[in-house]
């Protein structure tokens, strides 16, 4: 191999291990529940699917208004994920025959939660 490959190769170990290390830090699966292997197998599995989510929604809310860094950022943490988007304060309103959210105007997150919604909202295979 070259010294390039390498090299290479030596980053994408690193990269996954921040993802195995997002994984059992940031969603808290450091532990698997159980002894039994197809309740640890069910817990993975659904573990994989809400991170995969996080990800997506992370990956969306990049370049979106109200999200802006001091360097270009080519994915976001789950744990900036979880708690800025995720466990956001906001109140939920009935009227007229409508659910309404309100999301506060003091939180800088608000336009990227609303951009994310909607392009979720209008995502169609």
């Amino acid at each position: 191999m070259t010294d390039r490959e390498v090299i290479d190769l030596y980053h994408a170990h690193g990269e996954c291990e921040q993802f195995h290390s997002e994984i059992k830090t940031d969603m808290d699966v450091e532990r698997l529940p159980s002894g039994k292997f197809e309740t640890n197998e069910l817990v993975l599995e659904l573990t994989i699917l809400a991170y995969n989510i996080l990800r997506m929604i992370g990956q969306e809310s990049i370049g979106r208004k109200g999200t802006e860094t001091k360097h270009k950022v080519r994915r976001r943490r789950l744990r900036t994920v979880i708690g800025n988007m995720i466990m956001m304060a906001s109140h939920v309103t009935e009227h007229a025959r409508q659910l309404l959210i309100g999301l506060g105007r003091s939180n800088i997150w608000r336009h990227a939660f609303a951009e994310v919604y909607t392009a979720f909202a209008d995502f169609q295979l």
